[in-house]
């Protein structure tokens, strides 16, 4: 099972949750507008996360994989067919949105810098004009200056890594549980935006990260500024450093008071890094054969690994970690009947992806009959839905209020929510116009 084979599947998956947490977002009439506001950023990240995987599956289908770090990089050149240099502008431009989305939710969640009605309406305007003004500034530019939005991953580092050990350090000295959630929302929101970029942290602080870079840059017809190389270490950097403080962290926790699943995560994304590292000094050759001028073809088993590592955390763990974010800290109203079902269905539509895909990796590594694995899948449907009232019930039980109390801000009112749907229904539109024409024109 490849990587890019996961973007259909997280595609649909994402675009169903948006449309479910942008309604919830809308029935939370007791939830302060703070959470709202929060609802309503996630479900619009769904979609813009949909947009992207919808892109990236029909460029599989008809031309080639364009990887994530590629987009990051700016290491992606128009080719002159039409409807594949709009599906990569369109990736550009949703992943300008994207960064500018995770820096205001750094911004205000777990814990809000500004107040009053005048701050919030200013991180809606800083919003809508940056997904206006930078995807075409890139655009005309080069698309190497894309790789300069990294600073917003550093920002974004600094601000959750600081709130994260502030929760774990007073946590220790009070025993105040408000401290831990706090610390647990911005491991979760690390794990969210900068998980895929943790899983190199042993190749980074080990320099591999550079020798397959070598083989890249070799291919390219200009050489890098010395600035844009700084910024590519930047973004490598960050999710190395964001991963050991979580281990730091959580592995401190765990000593004083026992194993967390939050922990555990971190532990796994931890381990996956030892993995990828493995895998990068056994691609070295291949690597080496790129600067020789003779690339050698990426192994099956370099795909699987990609799969295990990046593939996972982009795929499946965000959409996961988006939705015990909201259930965990209440960002949506699970209170009501008509908000309980529909958390029903994100929560087994997020077990049922997820099940589906383990049973894909199994069958990727081990060659069973078809009949088999859909056997195994539909056991799983069968008991998901025997199930499904004790397991939902199980997810949203285990908030506390300490988790309940830890997001909290003011200052915004319906008219301002409804019309930051209204402005990110407007950009989506955007982006979708603004590959059109920029590849029209052959930029």
């Amino acid at each position: 099972m490849s990587q890019e084979s996961l973007a259909p599947v997280a595609a649909i998956t994402n675009l169903i949750l948006g449309i479910i947490t942008i309604i919830m977002s809308n029935r939370g009439d007791n939830q302060t507008s703070h959470k709202r506001f929060s609802a309503v950023l996630i479900g619009w990240t769904f979609i813009l996360l949909s947009m992207y995987n919808f892109a990236e599956t029909l460029l599989d289908q008809y031309y080639t994989f364009v990887a994530p770090t590629t987009i990051d990089f700016g290491l992606v050149s128009l080719t002159g067919e039409t409807w594949r240099d709009t599906l990569v502008l369109i990736q550009f431009s949703t992943d300008s949105a994207l960064n500018i989305i995770m820096l205001v939710m750094a911004l205000h969640i777990p814990k809000d810098i500004g107040r009053g009605s005048s701050w919030n309406s200013l991180i809606i305007l800083v919003i809508t004009l940056y997904c206006i003004v930078i995807p075409p500034l890139i655009f005309l530019g080069g698309f190497e200056y894309a790789v300069f939005q990294l600073v917003i991953w550093v920002i974004v580092g600094i601000f959750w890594t600081h709130q994260y050990l502030h929760g774990i350090i007073l946590e220790h000295k009070t025993g105040d549980e408000q401290y831990r959630s706090e610390s647990k929302a911005s491991a979760v929101l690390l794990l969210i935006w900068l998980g895929w970029q943790m899983i190199w942290w042993l190749s980074a602080f080990s320099l591999l990260n550079n020798e397959w870079f070598v083989s890249v840059l070799t291919q390219l017809d200009d050489a890098p500024s010395t600035l844009w190389l700084i910024a590519v270490n930047l973004g490598w950097s960050v999710g190395a450093i964001t991963i050991c403080a979580l281990l730091a962290g959580e592995a401190f926790r765990t000593s004083k008071r026992g194993l967390s699943g939050i922990s555990l995560i971190v532990f796994i994304v931890f381990f996956l890094g030892f993995a990828n590292w493995i895998q990068d000094t056994l691609l070295l050759d291949a690597y080496y054969s790129c600067i020789e001028g003779n690339c050698e073809s990426e192994s099956s088993i370099f795909e699987l690994v990609n799969y295990l590592t990046s593939g996972v955390l982009i795929y499946l763990l965000k959409p996961l970690l988006f939705v015990y974010l909201m259930v965990q800290f209440q960002i949506i109203d699970t209170s009501s009947e008509e908000n309980k079902n529909l958390t029903r269905i994100m929560i087994l539509l997020i077990l049922l992806i997820i099940s589906s895909s383990v049973i894909e990796l199994i069958q990727s590594l081990i060659p069973i009959p078809q009949m088999i694995s859909g056997s195994l899948l539909a056991i799983g449907v069968v008991f998901f839905i025997g199930w499904e009232e004790k397991i939902t019930e199980s997810f949203i039980g285990t908030a506390n209020n300490s988790d309940l109390d830890t997001i909290q801000g003011d200052g915004f009112n319906d008219q301002m929510l409804r019309n930051t749907s209204l402005l990110m229904s407007l950009i989506v539109v955007y982006i979708v116009v603004l590959g059109i024409i920029f590849a029209n024109a052959g930029v």
